[in-house]
């Protein structure tokens, strides 16, 4: 490889990881909405029952159907357009939720939402993949590092958002920063990808005998696995967490607390520890797994919500690098497949989100709130060993 074209690969790897990392930051504005909103949606139409939990919900919903659309597009469509078409659909529907007269158009609206969120979620990890081929465990870290500085900021920006104006207008700023985005992503990229074919790989289509063959490899599975049994863990803490320090030691205040503090040690591992265990990172990951559980179960057993809240922070630090090691792993041997490897990953990861609400308001609501956050705990002890047999059945397909 000549000097002319290591220079424009350079290049065109660092542009399309700038547009991956601004994506996923506005991503995660979007993804906090359901959290921050929920009430003063839940005012303005009057809501009651079941029809509360509908704009999280559906967002989700979206997002999982957005899966089976991904795969289709893989070898169809170059990714960044992908991400820049995605933005922009993001943008549109986040003003049609700020537009919407009645309950039934918003929930239409939340849906596309999380369809669009599936598009910039999948892409935007895929595509860190594939440009960034030898480091990627490393930048996905960063990438999901910069979602968690999102996620732990988002509750800032929206409060903040919402002293100057409604539901609604946030949905408007939202929707104008998402076109700023857009034009951002295309004014930086345009002519850059195509200078150098190193810098994205080409995929090819995906056929139904590809999904079929993945499906058959002893790895893929145990890091399908690993992956629901993670997301599992994360999201019955992070959904139920507030609720739990509110019935059992009536500290809402300090439950919300717990998750910034979650947040903080969670985008510190993405950022120190993204490829650091090159050598066995699902070994890595099942030991942070294993010390997840341990320092939950310390903080719920204490019966002290300080503790507990101390021990969410070692629960984030501990847990961060989950999802960064999970679609680094996937990835690997399935060069010219990133789509559906990532894509594969993430279906599975959303089928535990949908789950964890669930299952958490079940134990809560039929047995007691006090046994609620031993279920994250049980899942914790199931990653460790999904995490183990995924380091022992690694194979090349």
């Amino acid at each position: 490889m000549n000097e002319t074209v290591q220079c424009n690969t350079k290049r065109a790897a660092g542009v399309i990881t700038t547009a991956a990392f601004v994506s996923i930051i506005i991503y995660s504005l979007v993804v906090s909405l359901p959290l921050i909103l929920i009430n003063d949606v839940i005012d303005t139409f009057s809501l009651e029952g079941t029809d509360e939990g509908l704009m999280g919900a559906l967002t989700s919903f979206g997002f999982l159907l957005s899966i089976f659309f991904v795969v289709i597009i893989q070898g169809r469509a170059q990714k960044v357009t992908v991400l820049i078409v995605a933005a922009a659909a993001q943008a549109i529907v986040l003003a049609f939720c700020g537009f919407s007269p009645t309950f039934l158009l918003f929930c239409i609206g939340c849906t596309f939402i999380g369809f669009s969120g599936g598009f910039i979620d999948t892409f935007s990890n895929s595509t860190i993949v594939d440009v960034r081929r030898q480091e990627s465990a490393k930048y996905l870290g960063f990438l999901h590092g910069l979602f968690g500085v999102g996620s732990l900021l988002s509750p800032i920006v929206l409060v903040w958002a919402l002293y100057h104006t409604d539901w609604r207008g946030v949905h408007y700023a939202l929707a104008i920063v998402s076109l700023l985005v857009v034009v951002f992503i295309f004014l930086i990229t345009r002519g850059v990808v195509n200078k150098s074919e190193t810098a994205t790989i080409q995929e090819k289509l995906v056929k139904k005998a590809d999904v079929i063959a993945h499906l058959r490899v002893k790895h893929n599975i145990a890091l399908a696995l690993a992956g629901f049994f993670a997301m599992f863990t994360i999201s019955c803490v992070l959904i139920w967490f507030v609720r739990y320090m509110t019935l059992r030691y009536d500290a809402a205040e300090l439950g919300a607390l717990s998750i910034s503090v979650y947040w903080i040690c969670s985008t510190i591992n993405r950022f120190l520890f993204s490829g650091f265990f090159k050598r066995a990172p699902m070994l890595f990951f099942s030991l942070g797994a294993f010390l997840s559980g341990v320092f939950l179960l310390i903080g719920i057993v204490s019966g002290n919500p300080v503790v507990l809240c101390v021990m969410m922070g070692a629960f984030g630090f501990c847990s961060g690098h989950f999802v960064p090691i999970l679609v680094s792993e996937c990835a690997i041997g399935y060069e010219g497949q990133t789509t559906l490897t990532t894509s594969f990953i993430m279906f599975v990861m959303c089928l535990s989100r949908i789950a964890a609400p669930i299952m958490m308001a079940f134990i809560s609501t039929h047995i007691t709130v006090n046994y609620s956050m031993m279920l994250p705990v049980a899942s914790a002890i199931a990653v460790v060993f999904c995490g183990w047999f995924a380091s022992k059945t690694k194979t090349t397909p």
